[in-house]
């Protein structure tokens, strides 16, 4: 090799080296705090007012106070299939054939409600405002979706589908902040959604979309007039949630994954004030940021070495908080303001 060759070889290797650091510098200095987790790792993070509350793998859930994180987290441990936060320091949780609420540390039982008879829950999802919840029931050959709020009274069915005269599956659903509207989205042979209106019981809309295989995440933002649903690989439709018009597509970009893995979306997030949504992708391991207004993308963090279970902005919509799917770490993130538009 000649000397002019060999220059020429070690300015690009320091070029690429230098580069790499300013991109590593760059991805770390949005980086505030990072919190010591549950050990087994996070399956939801939720951030109810000032509570950032995760849920392990194992149905414990740890909560820390946005405005002082240097305090230890309330920690519950209680004998539950599921676990949520809700408003007014309270979880809620099921446990065999009822759902109980409980103080935040899962000492002091406040209510019960009994599940309908024959029943088991597959799932509960809460109100961004954590006073109103949902969980799914499956009854035999029947799917069906009932509705709890924070002052636990009781527990009616408002919506119910025969899984044998309609073939169809849903993935995921969610309830608005003031307990009037519900989402669900999922697939009818390609993907599906619908809105209800349960204060009148009727549904509103219902839609499916040829081009795309099936939904799998749906959240309303948190004045419950946009929905955004996620396909299963790289696109996020916004829609009108009272009449289902299309208001933006948001597609994620398109990377190269490793033979056995493919690219998927695993959490959408909207920010309380409904400006910034957040996306996570793997394998990746990243968090996208977009300027809802104008659908153009913010900026990026490599949020984690390891798999990225889910998400929670902080109320004043400054900060994120990521949670890793096989280990304790629990990561602060300041997010990209409007200004930082790359």
């Amino acid at each position: 090799m000649t000397n002019k060759k060999r220059n020429i070889l070690i300015v690009s290797i320091v070029i690429c080296v230098l580069l790499f650091f300013v991109y590593f510098s760059n991805s770390k200095s949005n980086l505030i705090r990072q919190l010591q987790g549950p050990i087994e790792g996070t399956d939801n993070i939720f951030a109810i007012g000032n509570n950032l509350s995760i849920v392990s793998k194992n149905n414990h859930i740890y909560t820390w106070q946005w405005d002082n994180f240097k305090k230890w987290p309330v920690v519950a441990k209680p004998h539950a299939e599921f676990v949520v936060p809700l408003n007014d320091n309270k979880i809620v949780y099921a446990a065999k054939s009822e759902l109980v609420l409980t103080d935040l540390k899962a000492e002091k039982e406040l209510a019960s409600l009994s599940l309908p008879y024959g029943t088991e829950c597959k799932k509960i999802a809460i109100s961004s405002n954590g006073k109103f919840g949902l969980l799914s029931l499956s009854e035999k050959d029947k799917l069906k979706l009932a509705l709890f709020n924070s002052e636990f009274k009781e527990l009616p069915i408002v919506f119910e589908k025969n899984t044998t005269e309609e073939k169809f599956t849903l993935f995921d659903y969610a309830i608005d902040n003031e307990g009037s509207l519900i989402v669900g989205a999922g697939k009818k042979d390609k993907a599906w959604i619908f809105v209800k209106d349960i204060k009148n019981d009727k549904i509103l809309w219902e839609k499916t979309f040829d081009e795309y295989g099936q939904f799998t995440i749906v959240e309303f933002s948190s004045d419950g007039k946009t929905l955004y649903v996620a396909e299963k690989i790289r696109f996020i439709i916004a829609l009108d949630a009272i009449t289902g018009n299309i208001l933006r597509v948001y597609e994620m970009p398109k990377y190269n994954t490793p033979a056995n893995q493919k690219q998927n979306i695993s959490s959408i997030k909207i920010s309380p004030d409904s400006k910034i949504l957040a996306v996570d992708t793997e394998p990746a391991r990243r968090v996208w940021f977009w300027d809802i207004a104008t659908g153009e993308k913010l900026d990026n963090i490599y949020a984690s070495d390891l798999t990225v279970s889910d998400m929670a902005f902080s109320p004043d919509s400054k900060y994120i908080a990521t949670g890793c799917l096989v280990s304790p770490e629990i990561k602060i993130w300041k997010v990209p303001t409007l200004k930082d538009v790359k």
